[in-house]
């Protein structure tokens, strides 16, 4: 019976170890095989970025124009509605409609989408699994669209532009114009990004991409113990708990990055700009700490190392200012 017991914990170990093995291998993707570096791609515009933080898409778009790729974008598309049903605003057929809808305008188009948000990204692929995987549901959500000519079809794959932007490192670091030399650069990756359950580019426990970007665009890396924390907002969180949970976190964060000798914190999603650069004078009238480090997108940043001037980059939409770091720049 001890053997039959040994052989059977031995048996279930083996499988525990199998099954681990194939959910990282789908939840890890390589760079090489898995991101195409199209000629041609459409950009998914972000509300937030579009109305808090306008030169995030410049930012994007002058990049991926350096690096040969055309941006395109339609005045059809919409937001893709993850945050109006995570704050139970409307119906996940709605949202599912929607998210059908702006996939359809890209695929009429022949082109994959990227997005320069977490939040679409992490919405719009899960909208998107959904449909796919509820054959019934996609017909009902499709017989919703037939009447304004839409048809959605699940040929357009998803991608976050930073994935694309790894992919293309090497060539980014020759075309770097204003090296990040002695700009010491923290990362906020978020967590729409790192909680995605399959198919994103590193290990979500700890990643590295973005400071690999980094160091070859000559920055030194800051890796800060709350580096994969929470911004705080966690979209609804910062309406139904903001004071006693939110800021709390934001403010945690922010300290420790001030602890660490930060010039810059770098994000992927504009929600998390949001609260991590508007928050700042709140959490300093708190009497919390001040902080005051500028906050922008990586895009921002990168584009800014690449020689765009930083009139084009919408800085005058930072709650906190920017201008010391443009000058150890020399922008």
């Amino acid at each position: 019976m001890d053997k039959q017991h040994e052989f059977m914990e031995s048996m279930e170990t083996d499988l525990l170890i199998l099954k681990k093995q194939r959910l990282q291998k789908q939840r890890r993707v390589i760079p090489a095989e898995e991101i195409p570096v199209p000629e041609r791609l459409f950009l998914f515009r972000s509300c937030t970025g579009s109305l808090e933080y306008p030169g995030t898409e410049k930012a994007v778009r002058e990049v991926l124009e350096r690096l040969g790729i055309e941006a395109v974008m339609s005045p059809d598309q919409t937001c893709c509605t993850g945050y109006l049903l995570t704050c139970n605003a409307l119906l996940p057929e709605l949202a599912l409609a929607a998210a059908a809808r702006n996939m359809a305008i890209a695929e009429k188009m022949g082109l994959d989408v990227y997005v320069f948000c977490n939040g679409c990204f992490g919405y719009n692929t899960e909208f998107v699994h959904i449909l796919e995987s509820d054959p019934a549901l996609r017909e009902k959500i499709n017989q919703l669209l037939e009447p304004f000519g839409w048809h959605f079809e699940g040929r357009s794959r998803i991608y976050h532009v930073q994935e694309l932007f790894y992919r293309l490192r090497e060539k980014l670091a020759s075309l770097v114009v204003r090296p990040l030399t002695g700009i010491r650069v923290a990362v906020h990756y978020g967590c729409h990004y790192l909680a995605k359950k399959y198919g994103i580019l590193d290990d979500p426990d700890y990643p590295t991409f973005l400071e690999e970007i980094i160091e070859l665009l000559g920055g030194t890396p800051v890796f800060y113990r709350e580096r994969r924390a929470c911004c705080g907002a966690a979209v609804g969180r910062s309406f139904t708990h903001r004071e006693e949970v939110s800021l709390r976190h934001a403010c945690k964060k922010l300290l420790n990055l001030k602890e660490e000798g930060a010039d810059v914190l770098l994000t992927v999603c504009p929600g998390c700009n949001v609260q991590l650069d508007r928050e700042q004078p709140v959490i300093a009238e708190r009497g919390w700490g001040e902080v005051f480090i500028p906050v922008m997108d990586f895009a921002q940043l990168v584009a800014l190392s690449l020689g765009v001037p930083p009139q084009q980059l919408g800085f005058e939409a930072n709650t906190v200012a920017v201008d010391a770091l443009l000058a150890k720049l020399g922008a």
